[in-house]
């Protein structure tokens, strides 16, 4: 009888686990859409996600998840449409790496960031050439504590950066 409640409890703990980790339908534009709460324009292509905390993390309260996609210029203004903005800065220098976290090109002064955490160092280069920084907005977030989006430039091309946390 023990050995069947045994059996029984990490049966739940392992389904339990696998819908976790598991992406909704829809894939991985369902998952960027649900957890950072925007619409990803059919358009974007190249989508990257990673989480950093969680069910797993010894702070399972602090976590955060980030997401790239590259996005054609045209759809920057609906995209954009869908976001509140709280604040908009520029990047304090003409030249950096999307791919790379924690404040980057972008004033320390900011409301919002992308941490540096190791479990976010996930973003892999998806296109040729420099990316140039062209803003950053800080914005409310209907899924988190807040929503942090950074627009980089990229030959014909933009790159989106989003990061929402939860504390």
């Amino acid at each position: 009888m023990k050995r069947r409640v045994i059996f029984l409890i990490a049966l739940a703990f392992l389904l339990l686990l696998v819908f976790w980790i598991t992406p909704p339908l829809g894939g991985i534009r369902a998952r960027v859409q649900k957890v950072h709460g925007v619409r990803v324009p059919l358009a974007a292509t190249h989508i990257q996600t990673c989480y950093s905390g969680g069910i797993l993390a010894l702070q399972p309260f602090d976590k955060g998840a980030l997401c790239m996609f590259e996005l054609p210029t045209n759809a920057l203004p609906n995209f954009l449409a869908q976001l509140t903005v709280q604040a908009t800065r520029l990047p304090e220098s003409t030249s950096g790496d999307p791919c790379v976290n924690g404040w980057n090109v972008w004033p320390k002064s900011s409301k919002t960031f992308v941490p540096g955490d190791t479990a976010l160092h996930c973003l892999k280069k998806t296109w040729r050439g420099d990316a140039k920084p062209i803003r950053m907005l800080s914005c409310a977030s209907s899924t988190g504590d807040w929503l942090h989006v950074e627009i980089w430039e990229v030959a014909d091309h933009l790159v989106i950066k989003l990061y929402t946390d939860w504390n």
